[in-house]
């Protein structure tokens, strides 16, 4: 994805364009109480009241080669293709048409949640994943037959995502299981997409299944629509392999076959405690064919796409389609600091993003989910933090000591004691989050989840602490700073930890000088820790105005962040490195401790807030 597409995601993600999302899905479903909320995790999904929506699923609509076959496919004008805003739109409004759907049509929760067939974690997964797969064709057939304008977004979505996922190369000869989902979530969903004869020992599975998939995406009772489930899991019982794969292979399958997965879970991921039973539909057609499989000759599709078009044209012509999220902008020249003459040219962006109010439910959702594990953390670390502080009260009848100057004291209120109370250390902590490429996927994943525990915990214990993310622009002399939750900011500047992201490099040793400044200008503790959370050595590079090339990487930006750390702890700020790694991999700790005096290996993410917990608690200690 290009930086202006990336820019262009960041300012559709407004509160007004969720709010106009949220208002289509309440009228679309007939029910008032739906809330919709964007994310950024390649996932769409409900759980039967609320709706998440990843409008940038895939990087579909940064795609234009896919874009412009899916309209070739359906014969349309290249008007999607050629306007991100528009493409983006569409990638939001089609996935919410998809989930509302859902909502009026689908059980909740699904009937793998209670069927005895799901004796363990992965047969139950896989009774999710079967349902999933009917489902998603049926409920696109409702709304082919039961409504008259929503066909064109269904058509656009399931054929732009179908060729998006031909791209992807799946591994899947090795566990003949996953090759008839596959072939199966290919017939049903993208009966379009050319697939290959299928192989011998799979071949009669999908001959004695195809046509109660078939059966199952037109059967308008939700019930009786999971029966087709169970008799198609009861014939490809003998594919489970005897040694079944670890669950999360089958998810990860999934979640590249279908749009999102969490809708059927067999988990309890729902976002409430609720449960709804489906409408009954009447399929008159599929969404490719009609109910016997005929191919359809729709002439409408580019009828009504155009004049969709053209609404979201008039939309976009409004001011608030596009409101920046960015508050506050502030350029700040290394000249400010006395680092190395590496980064003379580099300009800090320091970014206070404006509270992105729509990502509350989603940040409640975890701390709903870690709530026992926050509460545990806040107690333990009260105890941790709890210190002794002497007073001394004078003006006393009796004690332990007299104090001269209160001789003359006619009451005799001469003498004074020492009491032991509890206090808190003075200390204020800044983590600071490593924003590069790197840190994508499960680092980044968890790096948000501790974040979120993390502040909740320290909040509780009155601990001054700010999250900053930092990252330097590869070609550019440009760094960024994205202060996520500071000092003496909104209470519900949290919800700005859900957009944590990874792209980009970093260069830690200016990030080092700027934090010092930044702690001792915002923060009043006596005491300043900086937390440096990374996956590895800092590297960075950029043209000057010369056309040379600046490089920042090892073993450069190893010597020079190891200077800045020397510089700093001998003026008095602490910091603490945190070497996100996992076993087999490059050694991240080795590179850190090249950096830092005091560094802490973590190779398991899950073990992330403990250890940092640790650490604030260890460095408190010593004041």
């Amino acid at each position: 994805m290009t930086e202006n597409n990336m820019k262009l995601l960041k300012e559709f993600q407004n509160d007004y364009n969720r709010h106009s999302e949220e208002e289509f899905a309440q009228i679309l479903a007939e029910r008032n109480d739906i809330r919709l909320f964007f994310i950024n995790e390649n996932k769409c999904f409900t759980d039967g009241k609320n709706i998440v929506i990843d409008p940038a699923f895939w990087e579909l609509f940064a795609d234009r080669i896919t874009l412009e076959k899916t309209e070739n496919f359906l014969k349309l004008n290249n008007e999607i293709s050629g306007n991100p805003i528009i493409a983006l739109k569409m990638c939001a409004r089609s996935p919410n048409i998809h989930e509302c759907l859902h909502i009026i049509y689908s059980d909740f929760p699904c009937g793998c949640v209670s069927d005895t067939r799901g004796t363990t974690s992965f047969r139950k997964t896989l009774l999710s994943n079967i349902s999933n797969i009917i489902e998603d064709a049926f409920i696109e057939a409702a709304g082919c037959s039961e409504f008259d304008n929503l066909e064109h977004f269904l058509l656009w979505f399931r054929v732009g995502v179908g060729f998006k996922a031909s791209k992807e190369n799946i591994d899947l000869d090795y566990i003949p299981l996953f090759s008839y989902l596959n072939y199966m979530c290919n017939f049903l969903l993208f009966p379009f997409i050319k697939q290959n004869i299928p192989h011998d020992d799979i071949s009669k599975y999908i001959e004695n299944t195809k046509q109660l998939f078939l059966d199952g995406a037109i059967c308008g009772d939700s019930s009786d629509r999971y029966v087709y489930t169970q008799k198609i899991f009861d014939i490809i019982e003998p594919l489970i392999p005897e040694n079944e794969p670890e669950e999360k292979l089958l998810e990860q399958l999934m979640e590249k076959l279908l749009i999102g997965t969490q809708t059927h879970s067999s988990k309890n991921s729902t976002i409430a405690d609720y449960s709804n039973k489906g409408k009954k539909a009447n399929i008159t057609r599929r969404l490719f064919t009609d109910k016997k499989g005929n191919p359809l000759n729709n002439n409408k599709i580019k009828e009504k796409m155009d004049l969709e078009i053209i609404r979201i044209n008039n939309e976009i012509k409004g001011d608030s389609f596009i409101l920046g999220l960015i508050k506050t902008t502030i350029y700040s020249p290394c000249s400010d600091f006395d680092c190395s003459n590496i980064h003379k040219d580099i300009k800090i962006d320091v970014i206070r993003p404006k509270i992105n109010l729509n990502l509350r439910k989603a940040y409640q959702n975890i701390v709903n989910k870690y709530k026992l594990t926050i509460n545990s953390y806040t107690a333990r670390f009260s105890q941790l933090l709890k210190g002794t502080a002497e007073e001394i009260e004078d003006r006393r009848y009796f004690g332990t000591g007299i104090m001269a100057n209160k001789l003359a004291d006619v009451k005799k209120r001469y003498w004074f004691r020492t009491v032991y109370g509890e206090t808190l250390p003075n200390a204020g902590f800044l983590f600071l989050i490593d924003g590069s490429g790197s840190m994508q996927g499960e680092r980044l994943h968890g790096a948000m989840e501790t974040c979120v525990i993390l502040h909740e915990v320290l909040r509780a214990n009155n601990v001054l602490h700010s999250i900053v993310e930092h990252r330097a622009f590869y070609g550019k002399a440009f760094q960024e700073n994205r202060i996520l939750v500071s000092f003496s900011g909104k209470k519900e500047e949290c919800y700005n930890i859900l957009g944590l992201e990874a792209s980009q490099g970093t260069r830690e040793g200016l990030t080092l000088y700027w934090a010092e400044k930044y702690l001792l200008k915002e923060c009043s503790s006596e005491k300043k820790i900086i937390v440096m959370i990374s996956d590895g050595a800092p590297a960075h590079n950029y043209i000057d105005n010369n056309g040379n090339i600046k490089d920042y990487s090892p073993p450069v930006s190893i010597k020079d962040t190891a200077l800045a750390v020397k510089k700093i702890t001998q003026r008095g700020t602490g910091i603490v490195a945190i070497a996100l790694s996992t076993p087999g991999e490059d050694d991240c700790y080795g590179q850190l401790k090249t950096m830092y005096n005091d560094v802490v290996a973590c190779t398991d993410i899950s073990k992330l807030t403990g250890q940092l917990l640790g650490v604030i608690s260890k460095c408190l200690k010593r004041i």
